[in-house]
Parts: C-alpha cells; sequence; structure tokens
C-alpha cells in the first residue's frame, strides 16, 4: 500500500483499512474487524490512545480470513486453526501480478488426503461416497478441513453416515439461495453471475453464523 505521495506507509488506521478492502467484501464493517480481533484471529498494535493500527502484514492477514470465510465457508475455529499453524498467505508484494495470495489449493488423491488428516482411506471413502466431499470431482483443501472435522465428530461416536443428514439440511438451504438468485445466475451477464455468486457466499455466511448462534442457545439448554 502507498499513501497519496506514492511512499509506502507502515501503518494504517481501521477506518483507512475497511474503506481499502469494502470494495472486496461489501458487507465488512469496523465492529467486524473488532470482532475478529477479539477471536484472536488479529493481534494489532494501538497507540497511547488505544486506537488500532494495522501494518500492511495486518492488512493481508484480514484479506486472508475474510476470503476463507467467503469463499471456503470455513468457519473462524478452523481459520484460527490454520493462522496458528503457521500456514502461508502471501502479501500483494509477493505475487507478480500485484494480487493478493492466498495458499494454494491443491488437489489431491483420496490416499494423499487420508494420509494428511490421518484417518484410513476407507473413511475418506465413506465420506465421497456419501457426497460430503469430492462433490465436484476433485479432492480440494476444503476437503481436507471437512475430512478433519468428521475425524474429531467420529471421536464422540458421530460418524460419517451421520453426516448423510447434516449434507441433506446443507443442499435444502443452498438450493434456497439458487432459487432466489436464479434470475442473475441464468442471465447470461458476467458482472449480474459474479455479484450472484458474491451474494450466495455472504448469505452461506450468515446462514453459518445464524446456526452458530442457534446451537449455541440450544446447548445452554442442555445444563439442568
Amino acid at each position: 500500500m502507498t499513501s497519496e505521495g506514492g511512499t509506502t506507509r507502515d501503518r494504517y488506521t481501521i477506518g483507512e483499512v475497511v474503506e481499502k478492502l469494502r470494495p472486496e467484501f461489501p458487507t465488512l464493517s469496523v465492529s467486524k474487524i473488532r470482532y475478529l480481533e477479539r477471536r484472536r484471529l488479529l493481534s494489532l498494535s494501538r497507540t497511547r490512545g488505544g486506537y488500532r493500527l494495522f501494518s500492511p502484514r495486518d492488512v493481508e492477514l484480514l484479506r486472508y480470513i475474510l476470503k476463507l470465510q467467503d469463499e471456503e465457508y470455513l468457519p473462524l475455529k478452523v481459520i484460527k486453526e490454520r493462522i496458528d499453524r503457521g500456514e502461508p498467505f502471501y502479501s500483494s508484494q509477493d505475487s507478480p501480478d500485484g494480487l493478493p495470495r492466498v495458499s494454494e489449493d491443491r488437489t489431491y488423491t483420496r490416499e494423499e488426503l487420508a494420509e494428511a488428516v490421518e484417518v484410513e482411506p476407507s473413511f475418506v471413502d465413506e465420506l465421497i461416497n456419501l457426497g460430503v466431499i469430492g462433490r465436484n470431482g476433485d479432492l480440494r483443501q476444503r476437503d481436507v478441513e471437512i475430512v478433519r472435522m468428521a475425524r474429531e465428530m467420529a471421536k464422540y461416536g458421530i460418524q460419517p453416515r451421520h453426516l448423510r443428514g447434516i449434507m441433506a439440511a446443507v443442499e435444502r438451504e443452498a438450493a434456497m439461495f439458487k432459487q432466489i438468485l436464479n434470475p442473475d445466475l441464468r442471465s447470461g451477464d458476467e458482472a449480474r453471475i459474479a455479484e450472484a455468486m458474491h451474494k450466495a457466499r455472504h448469505l452461506a455466511g450468515m446462514d453459518s453464523r445464524l446456526k452458530e448462534l442457534m446451537m449455541a442457545s440450544i446447548i445452554e439448554s442442555f445444563a439442568p
């Protein structure tokens, strides 16, 4: 990032960051950034007066987080795990065309995926057969995260076959979003289609957060 005079700046206010990233993420707000900081996905320096300051790396990390939310629908807990593992993300200065880069979304064979998550290939096969992963023919990073979470759930006795109901609910909700956005998706206009895809991702993000809050309310009722 550079200032109006063309010199590189090393600190930005939260308002400047929102203004910079809002063209990519129209729903971004100051309150959302504060929430991400409270969840410890961001660690920002502050002025003596308590104002948040972003380094260029902080800005790129925020962009990375928002992309994972918008494009891969990952929950914040999983995103934080990626960051804590030191998974690389790339600033605009690192890429030859000046565009921000996130980690490469490589493809996996079933054996590679099983090895990456430390499960048996049969576990991966069952998730593929149920349509939980590999729905587009490839196994990608998103599928790795799904298998990792399925493995954790299996520790509590929730087997892959139990995820069929969750997948069916997701498909119903996705169908509802598609029906709402279908006029734009079928318009043949690239700009309208791109905007519809963005809206679909935004709806998916809100849907995920809504279910998270609803689930939290229900779980609180478990205790006598």
